[in-house]
């Protein structure tokens, strides 16, 4: 187990990855779901707020920092065309369940299930990025990814007390992203019923 301090260097490199991603978004090579990158931008804050309010510690800037860099991909993707992704049905119902999810941590005053609140909801948040990563993994950034799934696993060696708050959205975090890395980092699987004339 690694000192707590070490925290902070997990969440710069998980930030890596958030940078990484927002730089292809400028180069146009990674076309951000805006769904899922605005709720990914709110609720790591919701998080972090509330690990703060219970006392979470040096672990608790990794939630910032998850919410932080979504804010400039988002922004991002609104200056460069070649960005644009086109939002479907199925991103604006994950939309309302995660507003649903947020709701609910909204109405509780326990922090703990304020992050399980969060989490689900930002899981619903990341459906369409994860079916766009399974469908298209050419257009996402399984490096950025799998930087940021370095940075969060990072983070878990230095928890010092494994109480829910403490753990829960790190770990989560390092599996989502380790799991839109894999699934991204798949060549496209061409369309066997595509003929060329």
């Amino acid at each position: 187990m690694l000192s707590e301090n070490y925290a902070i260097l997990g969440a710069l490199v998980a930030s890596m990855g958030g940078f990484y991603y927002f730089y292809e978004t400028i180069r146009g090579t990674a076309k951000p779901n805006r769904v899922t990158w605005l709720l990914w931008a709110v609720f790591p804050m919701i998080t972090f707020f509330a690990q703060q309010s219970s006392g979470v510690g040096l672990i608790s800037w990794v939630s910032f920092v998850s919410g932080f860099t979504p804010i400039l991909v988002l922004v991002a993707s609104f200056f460069n065309k070649k960005t644009y992704w086109k939002t479907e049905p199925i991103d604006y119902a994950c939309l309302v369940a995660a507003v649903i999810g947020i709701s609910l941590w909204a109405i509780t005053d326990n922090a703990n299930l304020a992050i399980l609140f969060s989490i689900i909801a930002d899981l619903f948040a990341a459906a369409p990025t994860l079916i766009k990563c399974y469908k298209h993994p050419e257009s996402e950034s399984w490096v950025a990814y799998g930087l940021s799934t370095v940075g969060f696993s990072f983070t878990i060696l230095t928890i010092q007390k494994w109480t829910f708050d403490n753990y829960a959205f790190i770990i989560y975090l390092a599996l989502i992203n380790g799991a839109m890395a894999l699934l991204s980092a798949r060549k496209p699987t061409p369309n066997l019923l595509h003929i060329e004339p």
